[in-house]
């Protein structure tokens, strides 16, 4: 079974989708009956300008953070490689796909109970390495209880 090595960038549509978060909870604080309790004003301030420092905070770190190469199989095996060294991770069932977003969920081949989920956006790898990650999590569902 072929291996594939992925290489991770930036993603302007997880930007996108982060300001649109943010715009909404803007307006639906904006959106407050007026006058409807004491200092109101004072707190719609607080809150929006709490919001905006998390926020463009979160915006800037997932900006300035880069995931680690991947080498993975259609077989659902997932080879995270980094400065320290690899770490070994099995594609699972629960995984799922969209036209714009994979949710791979992970789980360690040594303990089962270690498991965690990866985002990735379809502009964060070329088009035919998003295709692969498709097919393996496609071949995944579809082998679940096979085994």
């Amino acid at each position: 079974m072929s291996k594939y090595r992925v290489e991770f960038k930036s993603s302007r549509l997880q930007l996108i989708l982060q300001l649109l978060t943010y715009v909404a909870l803007v307006l639906s604080v904006l959106n407050w009956q007026s006058e409807s309790m004491r200092y109101q004003f004072l707190l719609q301030t607080l809150v929006l300008s709490t919001m905006t420092f998390f926020v463009f905070r979160a915006v800037l770190h997932s900006r300035r953070q880069t995931q680690a190469p991947v080498i993975f199989s259609q077989r659902g095996e997932w080879l995270e490689t980094n400065v320290d060294g690899q770490i070994s991770w099995k594609i699972t069932e629960k995984s799922r796909t969209t036209s714009l977003l994979l949710f791979i969920h992970l789980s360690s081949p040594v303990n089962a109970r270690h498991s965690k989920w990866c985002l990735i956006y379809k502009d964060q790898v070329t088009e035919r390495d998003f295709r692969r990650l498709c097919r393996a999590i496609i071949y995944q569902q579809q082998t679940a209880g096979k085994d």
